[in-house]
């Protein structure tokens, strides 16, 4: 009796201890839109953000106590940028693009899925999973991506995408996002761009705007980085150090073997990611596959520094949301990790890459 009283009371032990996801749908009272909160325990760890008065859905990560990683402001360098996101600001296709200044047709013009400024836009139709568990979290979104004209028949559809992003917490310091973008082309069309408004990013939170020289980077292989554009084709890994308030953290894009990649962009107010341009014949698929890992970084020996040798950043022509409005050039000198913790961050990355 005894025995059994022991095995009864470590069973139940076990069980308060185990770890529990949750996922929830709701009214979204802070910003426009709704929300999908994933928790750990109670603990918040990523929220979707989506729905009316939302550009495109996007998603936000948590770090420590309470720490929002991608925290957007209105106000924000670029506010376009937000969380994890998708998107190409040149997309062609039949549909053209939006009517050219006399107001006449424009067949040979494109629809910005970027900045989301002439037409286009990205639209959550429906949740075919959201899911906790003992091990991970699941969100599976319907989303379709629509031009700003109508076909003969009415459609404006340019694509049709399966996201799939799956939270887990490998240790308790460290965030990882498996996520999958299948985007099922609705006719003939393009990705089209630049590697600063088009690929699969992550943007950092909108403190980095004025911390733009506590900001470093590592990547694989170590292509030359020419004002945050490094070329090449079999990137593995990009990793950006970056601080919130007084903690310091990583952020890690993991590039699968099988997307395609031309080119990596990186910027000093922490938007950094893969892009590609792609054809794709009506209702081929594209499907994209990355890792996003976010985690404490303890191991930091010294926060980036700049060097005065360096050359400030180049321009960013992003397309400003008035028109009327020049972006400003971000007046920063790029900063860089001691050797040592160039070395760790390079080998923690790796590590991550070959699980």
């Amino acid at each position: 009796m005894q025995r059994l009283s022991l095995t009864f009371i470590l069973a139940l032990s076990l069980a308060a201890t185990a770890s529990e996801w949750a996922v929830q749908d709701g009214e979204n009272t802070e910003v426009s839109g709704r929300k999908v909160d994933v928790k750990l325990d109670g603990q918040l760890v990523a929220r979707l953000i989506y729905g009316e008065g939302q550009i495109k859905p996007f998603l936000h990560v948590f770090g420590e106590a309470g720490d929002l990683l991608t925290h957007w402001d209105a106000k924000q360098t670029y506010p376009h940028h937000r969380g994890i996101f998708i998107g190409w600001n040149k997309i062609e296709s039949d549909l053209g693009g939006p009517p050219d200044k006399a107001g006449k047709p424009n067949p040979k013009g494109t629809f910005d899925l970027w900045h989301f400024n002439n037409g286009g836009k990205m639209e959550v139709l429906k949740f075919a999973k959201l899911e906790g568990g003992k091990d991970a979290a699941t969100i599976v979104a319907e989303i379709a991506w629509h031009g700003g004209n109508k076909d003969s028949a009415g459609s404006d559809l340019l694509l049709s995408e399966t996201r799939t992003l799956t939270i887990s917490r490998p240790s308790s310091k460290k965030t990882q996002i498996d996520a999958k973008f299948e985007l099922k082309a609705a006719r003939d069309l393009k990705l089209g761009g630049d590697l600063q408004h088009s690929g699969v990013h992550f943007r950092g939170s909108s403190e980095l705007c004025n911390r733009q020289n506590e900001t470093a980077y590592v990547w694989e292989p170590p292509a030359p980085n020419n004002g945050g554009k490094a070329i090449g084709t079999d990137f593995k890994y990009a990793r950006l150090v970056f601080p919130i308030g007084k903690r310091w953290y990583t952020a890690t894009q993991l590039n699968a073997p099988n997307n395609p990649v031309e080119q990596l962009s990186t910027r000093e107010y922490g938007r950094f990611g893969f892009f590609f341009t792609k054809a794709l014949k009506k209702d081929e698929t594209l499907a994209l596959q990355y890792r996003f890992d976010t985690e404490l970084a303890e191991n930091l020996q010294a926060p980036p520094h700049a060097s005065a040798a360096e050359k400030p950043a180049a321009k960013d022509p992003a397309i400003p949301d008035d028109p009327k409005k020049k972006p400003a050039a971000p007046k920063v000198v790029r900063a860089f990790l001691n050797a040592a913790d160039d070395a760790q961050q390079r080998k923690e990355a790796q590590a991550e890459y070959d699980e």
